[in-house]
């Protein structure tokens, strides 16, 4: 077997079994289809149905299957296979085990159920993947689509029926028993700058079962505020409750963000003026205002930025939507810290905006993501680039608005004081006079 980092090499007549623990039903995959598929893509989406599908008549281990039918039924080449089960496996929808017998490898997929949409929901991670890729309006809609359903509340006493009311207790009643597992999506994320086991046995009062329940949470605030794990683990430590010795999310997220100062390092400011508009139009590196704001953002934890914006550079406060925002930013999106930074600068300051709103800052980041923007230089070109392009499209309007005038000709003076007109149209040019009447009567549609 091959392996390397991005996948596991193999040949389309290797051996494929599948299984799952529970029943799919056709509300599991309705919820795929809404929640899941906006980030995993329809390709992913269609290889889950055919491999739910086909559960039913897998169960028979002696006829061997390879995947070949997998590839002719979804039309799509081996390494596209490959890729669309990776977003499966790191959605939580599928594990994959490997294996060789007398016959070759062989694979083998057990497809898990989806989490419930109050837990998807809750899911930090796959929930901003959502509201990242449909936009807030529309997950707002599917939020609305999966909550509580009728009226909000009933009022009154609950005088249902308890079960021994109604039902007699069998004491003699034997039944089979089927051993139930929860299935609990985790997230693959490259830990080789954060090591979660080693992490884990710096928390003292808890189990590391009940830490690895947090895993998602912990690593999003290692990736939200860039602390190590000696760091992140004081925190936790601290946040450990006495009687039920459990990790308090909450409490951790006000930690960090305590930890967060309202100032940059004093010889980073000392290196500049204040930034305005005026300066962020000029995103040369020769530039001296530019240089500044690309060593700050660039040596400056994206909160710490964000709070010298709002309180230094606009004197106002700095709203707990907005540190949720570049939370989302530096844990969610592919954009490195210092163009985060250089983002809620443009934003704030070249902008003239009051404060971060969500649905034009992930617009601006979805648009430098797929321009593969990976340093504050390309972050200032590309705003550049946007402000030409208002300008452009602002003066081509004004051009069409403009209604024509009539101009006399002007007159300059000749050497002996006589008054010549700039242009002369000689009268036995009647050509020429022809045609500008009868442009003088075309109408455009402009």
């Amino acid at each position: 077997m091959a392996q390397n980092d991005v996948t596991i090499e193999f040949h389309a007549t290797a051996g494929a079994f599948f299984k799952s623990d529970h029943l799919i039903s056709a509300d599991d995959l309705e919820r795929v289809f809404n929640l899941y598929l906006p980030f995993i893509g329809a390709t992913s989406y269609a290889l889950y149905h055919l491999l739910v599908n086909e559960l039913p008549f897998t169960q028979d281990h002696v006829k061997r299957q390879d995947h070949n039918f997998i590839i002719d039924s979804l039309n799509i080449s081996l390494p596209n296979f490959v890729k669309c089960r990776r977003r499966l496996e790191a959605a939580g929808l599928i594990r994959t085990v490997y294996e060789q017998d007398a016959l070759g490898e062989v694979y083998g997929y057990r497809i898990l159920t989806p989490l419930s949409a109050d837990k998807f929901f809750k899911e930090q991670l796959l929930s901003g993947l959502l509201y990242k890729f449909v936009g807030e309006e529309r997950y707002l809609t599917l939020e609305n689509r999966y909550d509580v359903q009728g009226q909000a509340k009933l009022l009154g006493t609950d005088i249902s029926a308890r079960f021994l009311q109604v039902f007699q207790h069998q004491n003699d009643l034997s039944m089979p028993t089927t051993p139930l597992v929860y299935q609990e999506a985790t997230i693959n994320i490259d830990e080789n700058n954060f090591k979660f086991d080693d992490f884990s046995a710096m928390i003292r009062g808890t189990k590391t079962s009940d830490i690895q329940k947090h895993r998602n949470f912990l690593v999003a605030m290692h990736m939200t505020y860039g602390v190590d794990e000696i760091t992140l683990a004081g925190f936790v430590n601290q946040s450990v409750t006495l009687d039920t010795h459990e990790i308090n999310e909450q409490e951790v997220q006000r930690l960090l963000r305590k930890r967060v100062t309202r100032k940059v390092a004093p010889e980073t400011v000392s290196q500049q003026t204040e930034l305005t508009q005026s300066q962020v139009d000029v995103p040369e590196i020769k530039n001296t205002e530019a240089r500044a704001l690309i060593e700050i953002a660039s040596t400056t934890n994206a909160q710490d930025f964000l709070g010298y914006v709002k309180t230094t550079l606009k004197n106002g406060l700095v709203l707990k939507n907005e540190r949720d925002l570049v939370d989302y930013l530096i844990a969610q999106s592919a954009l490195s810290m210092a163009v985060v930074n250089i983002l809620v600068h443009y934003v704030l300051i070249g902008l003239q905006n009051d404060s971060l709103k969500a649905a034009l800052v992930t617009t601006i980041a979805d648009s430098w993501t797929q321009n593969r923007v990976d340093s504050p230089e390309k972050a200032l070109i590309q705003i550049q680039q946007r402000q030409k392009a208002n300008q452009a499209r602002q003066e081509k309007r004004f051009s069409r608005g403009q209604k024509s005038e009539k101009t006399t000709p002007k007159f300059i003076k000749s050497a002996d004081n006589t008054p010549k007109p700039t242009v002369k149209i000689s009268p036995e040019n009647g050509e020429t006079a022809a045609v500008l009447a009868k442009l003088k009567n075309i109408k455009t549609k402009n």
